[in-house]
């Protein structure tokens, strides 16, 4: 027996109402005669367990098979105990194959399972999005539409809070602070937001944000690094704040802007398989001799947390903020027949030193506070871009700013 699929870019990101992307035709052989045989007899209470349903379910007109089937997929991955790993049904699949390949019609937040209410964190809003102002990065999302969706997995809540742009959806929301849920009104729009904000700020020192690893972010990194003449600047400051992740390959080239050679990542498969050493592609940007601060904080995950590792490994960026997110983990999306796909784990990155991410995040050289009460009030009054500042204002090197805790006098950049 024969399946043949498709593998998606890898992924490395937690998740978002922004979500995948390009593909890879492969196919293998996944089963023996033997296999056959074994896999019949295991799948059998299953099939039993069809059959009474088609035939006793008092309310069968109300379900389809379809609905069965997929149901039977989606429990299957759940059982994993993964919040990483998920079904998607074909239109989730093709939603977030589109965003990040550029826009998408939602809300505009960025968002994560959470593991104590069941419910939908809110990481954090696009900037100029209909979520922006409405909702808090730590809110919770426990309802859609009067819908409790605490039960539901993290893929069924984003396809019920995604929709087309200008009709509206309706949110219960836990909040800090509140004794009461919160509802919340927000009409659906299209989003668009740029992948690479760059300018140059005092004493010539660049600064680059980027929002998130998506198919075109190589392109548009190189684009803004043109724009600020990087070769020729003082010093640059590398935003990865709240940049959740996005595709490997993407990751690799972009740290690749910064690092001429050497790995950039290990990945770790199953126990048994070889380790595989992501070599840096030798299309170095921004010279060696530009020194760099890399800003992380509690929300950049993975794909962020591969580049900042690297570059902190390699001693060519000073890592400034607060501990990482904590995703070292790679995703592989496999299309299946129906036009829906599976997003599995498939390995764990280290990075090149061999350091572990998942569950731990990337320390920072330089530790410095921001509190959401005080990002959500006030945020021009950037503690941590005033301290990359001042970092390479001064001209500091790495051994000078070896895990140390900062303060620093605001900066409106």
């Amino acid at each position: 027996m024969k399946r043949f699929f498709r593998t998606a870019g890898l992924l490395i990101c937690i998740s978002a109402i922004f979500g995948a992307g390009y593909f890879a035709g492969t196919s293998h052989t996944v089963a023996t005669a033997q296999d056959d045989k074994a896999t019949q007899k295991l799948f059998a209470p299953f099939w039993q367990a069809w059959t009474d349903v088609k035939k006793f379910y008092v309310d069968l007109d109300q379900v389809t098979e379809d609905q069965m089937m997929q149901g039977a997929i989606a429990g299957m991955i759940d059982s994993l105990g993964d919040k990483h790993s998920a079904y998607m049904d074909a239109k989730l699949y093709q939603e977030l194959s589109d965003d990040l390949n550029g826009s998408f019609e939602g809300i505009g937040a960025n968002v994560q399972k959470d593991d104590t209410t069941g419910g939908l964190k809110i990481v954090s809003t696009i900037e100029g999005s209909p979520a922006r102002g409405k909702l808090k990065s730590g809110d919770i999302i426990i309802k859609v539409d009067g819908q409790d969706i605490t039960n539901l997995t993290e893929s069924q809540i984003i396809s019920k809070v995604r929709g087309t742009a200008g009709t509206k959806v309706k949110l219960s929301v836990l909040r800090d602070g509140e004794s009461d849920i919160i509802e919340i009104n927000i009409t659906r729009a299209k989003i668009e937001r740029p992948v690479v904000v760059a300018k140059v700020l005092e004493n010539n020192i660049g600064y680059i944000k980027l929002n998130d690893f998506s198919a075109n972010s190589t392109i548009e990194l190189e684009k803004g690094l043109k724009q600020i003449d990087a070769k020729h600047l003082n010093g640059l400051i590398f935003d990865l704040r709240d940049d959740p992740g996005g595709f490997l390959r993407q990751a690799i080239e972009i740290a690749s802007a910064f690092i001429k050679s050497g790995p950039i990542v290990i990945q770790r498969g199953r126990p048994g398989t070889q380790d595989v050493k992501l070599q840096a592609t030798g299309d170095l940007l921004v010279p060696e001799t530009v020194p760099m601060v890399v800003l992380i904080n509690e929300n950049s995950a993975s794909a962020s947390e591969l580049v900042s590792g690297a570059l902190k490994d390699y001693k060519r960026a000073i890592i400034v903020g607060v501990q990482s997110y904590g995703k070292g983990s790679v995703q592989s999306w496999m299309e299946l027949n129906n036009g829906g796909a599976l997003r599995l784990t498939t390995a764990h990155f280290f990075t090149p030193l061999g350091n572990a991410v998942h569950q731990i995040g990337i320390t920072p050289d330089v530790v410095v506070e921001w509190k959401l009460a005080d990002r959500e009030s006030k945020p021009e009054d950037d503690p941590q871009l005033a301290k990359a500042l001042e970092i390479l204002s001064e001209g500091k090197s790495n051994a000078d700013t070896a895990t140390t805790v900062a303060t620093a006098t605001p900066v409106k950049p």
